[in-house]
């Protein structure tokens, strides 16, 4: 049986408000990372890399960046947690200083 992933991402998208409109600068992202896998995320400038790591980590720029759709799934301590739907102190256990 395989181990599920550590890391899941499904349908991910973070969107920005700018005086000029939307900016959907992650839309759709799937990915799945597994325990003692290495990955790398490569793309053109500007394709949104940066902002999916941010997403993941809970760190995008409020109000004018937003998680709007999608999943961040972690198998960290104490089971699985929606990364997408925690913030504050929730977020801070689990990610750190």
């Amino acid at each position: 049986m395989t181990e599920p992933p550590i890391l899941s991402v499904e349908g991910l998208r973070t969107w920005f408000t700018t005086a000029g409109g939307t900016v959907k600068a992650v839309d759709g992202v799937d990915l799945a990372i597994f325990r003692r896998e290495t990955v790398a995320v490569v793309g053109e400038s500007g394709s949104g890399k940066s902002v999916l790591g941010l997403s993941i980590m809970g760190l995008v720029a409020r109000p004018a960046g937003r998680i709007v759709g999608g999943r961040i799934m972690f198998a960290g301590q104490g089971g699985m947690h929606d990364l997408a739907t925690l913030h504050g102190r929730a977020m801070r256990r689990i990610r750190g200083r």
